[in-house]
């Protein structure tokens, strides 16, 4: 039985595609909406049948990261208990089960289009993954418009400490050679800084905390994606038979112990 809703959840918010055009700000349309019975993160509901649903082409923070709990209760505002229209991609449904849509929810003040809404108030970054892109350019637009006024995750802690420069290609195949791509971290300030507790991200969800670790002025360390024996210089992710880095473009993103950005780089 729950199949078969699925399967006919799916047929329906098919018809909601035709509604906007790529590359613009959908607009309303009258297809049919599904009632949000729960909020599990900041980027993830479940509806009223039990769909879980995950927003498309955005991330928020995982649990126990810094501003979790803002950009769910950021989502929980805008949706919990409400009525929703879902539109669908390329890709309906991931590895998890969950579908993929964008997500509107009606508001005195007009359609809000959920999605873009948290990209613009600071409690996601962009992540798109093809063929998944109706939205990217319009969601790029909002997470800049967030960093530069300096919104949630986008608060800048200023400091000495500055990401360098990425190797995202290693060389063969990157999964098998996780050592061979890296990212520099640089201190440019004149005092040395203990990196114990700061964080970096990619603009999926890998995470790597750093041990304790002090940076001399002037130094640089290189974090490698692989396994290997931490030194001065070196330090290493720990991952086998993964890469974190994209080859076609991705962002890094550093963050103090406290979750405060530091410094970010895309490529």
């Amino acid at each position: 039985m729950r199949a078969e809703r699925t399967t006919v959840l799916l047929l329906l918010i098919l018809l909601s595609i035709l509604a906007c055009t790529p590359g613009s700000t959908p607009t309303p349309g009258s297809a049919d909406t599904f009632r949000v019975r729960e909020v599990i993160d900041g980027d993830t509901i479940v509806l009223e049948d039990g769909t879980k649903v995950r927003y498309i082409g955005l991330n928020t923070p995982e649990r126990d990261r810094p501003f979790y709990e803002e950009a769910t209760e950021a989502n929980r505002k805008l949706v919990e208990g409400q009525e929703v229209r879902l539109e669908l991609d390329a890709v309906q449904i991931d590895r998890y089960g969950r579908t993929l849509a964008y997500v509107f929810v009606s508001s005195p003040q007009g359609d809000i289009f959920v999605n873009l809404e948290l990209l613009r108030q600071g409690y996601a970054n962009v992540f798109t993954v093809s063929p998944n892109v109706k939205y990217e350019e319009l969601f790029r637009e909002a997470e800049r418009e967030a960093r530069e006024a300096g919104r949630g995750l986008w608060a800048i802690q200023e400091t000495a400490i500055k990401i360098s420069r990425i190797q995202a290609d290693a060389p063969g195949n990157d999964n098998e050679n996780p050592n061979g791509e890296w990212i520099e971290i640089v201190n440019e300030g004149s005092e040395a800084v203990n990196l114990e507790g700061y964080s970096l991200k990619d603009a999926a969800n890998h995470i790597y905390t750093f041990p304790a670790f002090t940076l001399q002025p002037g130094a640089t360390v290189r974090l490698y994606s692989g396994q290997g024996q931490d030194d001065a210089s070196s330090l290493y992710w720990g991952l086998v038979g993964e890469a974190v880095w994209n080859n076609g473009g991705d962002s890094a993103f550093l963050r103090d112990s406290e979750g405060h950005l530091v410094d970010s780089y895309t490529y």
